[in-house]
């Protein structure tokens, strides 16, 4: 055998061996990821477009991944494009890549596709994606190949394409607002992720993992959590999800100083007492979330959007949606 083509095979052997290192730690962690197993391996087995849905913060992502790392892809590079970060004017550039101009001009940048190679793309809130981008990826899907901007000519595509979104896709499609034929080549799956708070008996066991990655590179913080604050975690119906979670559980770590986490150690919303009544929506946690860091960013929309890890173009495309009439920025 060819010495650099048994290199190579070793190469792609050890990756997949630190893939299924990484997806057993994972599937460990995370009791969801085991009850989805089997879809996950299904999905692994297909080189087709699907859809993953679920509320922020619910773990798109680390599904995707864990589909990527079960399939023949997993040797190649898994590449995300988080579609409501990205103003309209760049996305473009992002997803399809840019070919220098001669004697000047715009620089050639590699899109997400051609980075990837044969490995995988996630396309995060692919809801929010601008029409002619939506045209774009639609035409991709259909030819599997790309045309850079400021080019004419076509180059093969060979990385699959993953897309989630938190959004009703298909409430959006009689508004114009997203297009039918994207949906129907996205959705031929749906792999629907469920809210922490619809289970609830797996947060202790997510708690402590956070609480042991916490431990990790900051030994001083706090290793185990008492009974009640146990309790209050799982009482919580978690709006933020995972990434609520271990957020929460890091602050408390570092509140109770190599001690044992309490209730007093938890931030006021979760040791408040609060009267039982029907789930609200996820508009309304959004609006409502929306406006606390307005109220905190004192009506500045560049500060709000940095906050909430968005850019500015989604916060303001997200204002419009709900209505809503920020005071002028400071």
């Amino acid at each position: 055998m060819d010495p650099l083509q048994d290199d190579a095979l070793q190469g792609g052997s050890q990756q997949a061996s630190r893939s299924e290192t990484w997806l057993e730690d994972a599937i460990a962690h995370d009791p969801m990821l085991g009850r989805l197993f089997p879809q996950l391996r299904r999905l692994a087995a297909s080189d087709a477009p699907f859809l993953i849905s679920g509320e922020p913060g619910s773990g798109r992502e680390l599904a995707a991944r864990a589909i990527h790392n079960l399939s023949h892809r997993a040797v190649h590079p898994f590449v995300v494009l988080d579609c409501a970060a990205i103003s309209e004017p760049f996305i473009e550039a992002e997803l399809l890549g840019v070919n220098g101009a001669s004697g000047g001009g715009a620089p050639h940048k590699i899109g997400v596709f051609e980075q990837a190679g044969q490995g995988t793309v996630m396309l995060a809130e692919v809801g929010e994606l601008p029409p002619r981008a939506q045209e774009a990826l639609l035409r991709l899907l259909d030819r599997h190949e790309i045309v850079r901007l400021n080019s004419t000519t076509p180059v093969p595509a060979h990385a699959r394409c993953l897309a989630s979104t938190s959004a009703d896709l298909r409430a959006r499609i009689p508004a114009g607002l997203f297009r039918e034929e994207l949906h129907t080549r996205l959705a031929t799956e749906v792999l629907a992720l469920p809210a922490l708070r619809e289970r609830r008996d797996d947060i202790p066991m997510l708690a402590q993992h956070f609480l042991q990655q916490c431990c990790g590179h900051l030994p001083q913080a706090a290793r185990e959590l008492a009974r009640e604050a146990e309790a209050a975690l799982r009482d919580y119906n978690w709006p933020g999800n995972l990434r609520e979670l271990r957020e929460v559980v890091e602050e408390a770590a570092m509140r109770a100083r190599g001690q044992r986490i309490g209730i007093e150690h938890l931030p006021e919303r979760l040791r408040r007492t609060e009267e039982r009544g029907p789930l609200p929506s996820l508009r309304d946690v959004e609006m409502r979330h929306i406006q606390r860091v307005l109220e905190e960013a004192r009506g500045n929309q560049r500060r709000a959007s940095r906050i909430l890890g968005i850019s500015r173009w989604s916060l303001s495309r997200r204002l419009r949606k709900y209505g809503m009439q920020p005071r002028s920025e400071e």
